[in-house]
Order: structure tokens, then sequence, then C-alpha cells
């Protein structure tokens, strides 16, 4: 007995140790059936989640490119709106401080 390997039956859950390929309680095969449909499934569920992950991230990095583009155009409008009223300040200075042109004769 004591060259026989411990085994757990994957069906009965009980501890034998039998060499055998059947358990000897409920005459089960010790080894486990491959479950090809669990992998399928397994794979297709993770793909599933994955995808719906990488469309989450494309959907937030499209709104804040969006985001991104507003504030940028809001920027450009607000400095061209100061440089122009920083261009009539300086032409009303200029044409306070410089005498007004005299007729050519």
């Amino acid at each position: 007995m004591p060259d026989a390997p411990q085994r757990v039956c994957p069906h009965c859950a009980r501890i034998s140790y039998e060499s055998g390929v059947r358990c000897p309680y409920c005459g089960r095969t010790f080894a486990r059936r491959a479950l090809p449909g669990l992998a399928l499934l397994a794979v297709l569920f993770a793909g599933a989640i994955l995808g719906g992950v990488y469309l989450m991230l494309m959907a937030f990095g499209d709104e804040l490119d969006r985001r991104l583009d507003t504030q940028v155009q809001q920027v450009q409008r607000d400095f061209e709106d100061d440089l122009d009223g920083f261009q009539a300040d300086v032409r009303r200075e200029l044409d306070r401080r410089l005498p007004a042109p005299s007729p050519a004769p």
C-alpha cells in the first residue's frame, strides 16, 4: 500500500491509495475529462470583456480629444481677442502721441 500514490477522485472527492485507473469507491476514472466547451466559453468570455474594455477606452479617448480640441479653440479665440484689443490700444496710443499729419505743399 505505501507504493501506491495518494489520489483524490475528481468525481466523488474521496482519497484512495489505488494505483489503478478507476476509483474503488465510485468506479469512475481518476482522469478528468478535458472540457473544450468550457475552455472555449472562457476564451469567448475573456474576448468579450477585452473587447468591451477596448471600446470603452476608445470612447474615452475620442471624448478626451473632443474636449481638448474645444479647449484649444477657446484659448485661441481668447488669445486672438486679446491680441486684437492690444493692437487697438497701441494704435490709439500712437494716434494720441503722434502729431496729426499736415497737408503736403
